[in-house]
């Protein structure tokens, strides 16, 4: 019989997917007992995982009570998108060559893992894992206002199988530079996001 997941574990990914898909919205409030009862879970879990999610930055305590999504502003979100390239940078460095191995990830932020994972500096895959929590609300903006992720992906792909180090730090520099030029728009596409669609 397999075990379901802890209630913490349920909520927590529940809600971090949720923020990452916008649906609460730029400093849209985040209503625990709606959460509980949609989750079917009790209160005290939601309100555990708001807590950690409050202490990655991910939501923030409302002046009342109670928790609302973070507010993006643009000087953020190009700090985020620096730093994240910087990481991926700084751990290509560490590398005589990428060195396949085993099977690549096939998705975007799979590679970005892959590569700072291999860079052998544990504080900077931390910090890297932290601010991609940010970075995942930021993905729909991204597609819609960019739309340059499929063929990033696919290029950034072949050029770590090719072992073309020059090719993926030009790629991986150049796809976090328009992310940085348009900070602004996307911080905007995620703040007028629509609201949550209110299904239980």
């Amino acid at each position: 019989m397999v075990r379901n997941r802890d209630p913490f574990s349920t909520a927590l990914e529940s809600l971090r997917h949720r923020l990452a898909e916008g649906r609460y919205g730029d400093g849209a409030p985040i209503v625990i007992q709606y959460e509980a009862q949609r989750l079917r879970l009790s209160t005290t879990p939601v309100r555990e995982a708001l807590a950690w999610l409050c202490g990655a930055g991910l939501v923030e305590r409302a002046p009342t009570a109670g928790y609302t999504a973070s507010r993006l502003d643009a000087g953020a979100v190009r700090d985020w998108y620096g730093f994240r390239r910087d990481c991926l940078l700084l751990s290509l460095e560490a590398l005589t060559a990428p060195s396949v191995g085993s099977a690549l990830p096939e998705d975007l932020p799979g590679l970005f893992d892959w590569i700072v994972g291999r860079g052998g500096n544990g504080v900077r895959a931390r910090a890297f894992r932290r601010v991609g929590l940010h970075l995942e609300r930021l993905e729909a903006a991204e597609h819609h206002v960019l739309g340059d992720r499929e063929t990033a992906t696919r290029d950034m792909l072949e050029a770590v199988s090719d072992n073309r180090m020059e090719r993926l730090i030009a790629l991986i520099d150049s796809f976090h530079q328009a992310r940085i030029s348009a900070a602004a728009e996307l911080a905007f596409e995620v703040a007028h996001a629509p609201p949550d669609d209110g299904e239980l």
